[in-house]
């Protein structure tokens, strides 16, 4: 099964999102006397590079045939 590259950057995004927010809340916690500054930095580093490399994961999936299942068509 394809997926548009549409319905792929969209996925992308959001898990970027929900990752990038736990990984800030991470970061945060481990350094509290500079919290949000530390915060901002991880966040302007790590989503568009993670968000990239995602990204060309799942496209790259989509060229492996390996573990697709084929729809029978009723006869």
């Amino acid at each position: 099964m394809e997926y548009s590259r549409k319905r792929v950057l969209a996925k992308t995004l959001l898990w970027r999102v929900i990752a990038t927010l736990t990984g800030a809340v991470i970061a945060a916690g481990l350094n509290p006397d500079a919290a949000v500054e530390t915060a901002g930095w991880f966040i302007i580093i790590e989503f568009p590079l993670k968000m990239a490399f995602y990204y060309m994961h799942e496209r790259g999936w989509e060229m492996v045939s390996w573990g697709h299942i084929q729809e029978s068509t009723p006869e």
